[in-house]
């Protein structure tokens, strides 16, 4: 979910806005929300008509490759990685820029076309885990797995719904 999407949910419920989203680096509209809490991603999962996803459909949504899109190495083109912590130049992306806008990344389609599955941000589903890897992982990939703890706020860790 983006921040656009997150900004609006705030203004019809009257819930906080998560800490990272009027930050440099963290605040365009088409970014990635982070630093969500498991309650707080369900309770806008429920807002929008829609879930957390589950572990298996995550997994299912991503396909059997080493990567959503196969098992070619991932570029620029397909997923953001390589990002140093506080939005510096790592081996890849520009300083400055923390987690980029989400679903522009066509060529990183999954076998469903659901887009950045891998990099960007890790992606809170429910039983509390997050797949996927971030913007600040060498090598992101399907098999990526965070166990966190529900609580957990980080720049790093984002939502992904499902209807």
């Amino acid at each position: 979910m983006s921040n656009a999407e997150w900004l609006a949910f705030a203004q019809a419920t009257g819930r906080e806005t998560p800490p990272w989203m009027f930050r440099p680096g963290f605040d365009a509209p088409e970014q990635p929300v982070v630093g969500v809490t498991q309650s707080e991603a369900r309770a806008f999962a429920r807002w929008a008509g829609k879930r957390l996803p589950s572990e298996a459909e995550w997994i299912r949504a991503a396909g059997a490759a080493r990567y959503p899109w196969g098992e070619r190495a991932p570029d620029a083109s397909r997923a953001v990685f390589g990002r140093a912590p506080g939005g510096k130049s790592a081996r890849r992306g520009r300083a400055g820029e923390a987690a980029p806008e989400a679903g522009v990344r066509t060529a990183g389609a999954g076998p469903f076309g659901h887009l950045d599955l891998v990099g960007n941000c890790w992606e809170r589903l429910e039983g509390g885990v997050a797949r996927g890897g971030f913007w600040g992982s060498s090598d992101p990939c399907s098999s990526e797995r965070l166990v966190m703890d529900d609580e957990l706020r980080s720049a790093g860790i984002g939502v992904r719904c499902a209807r």
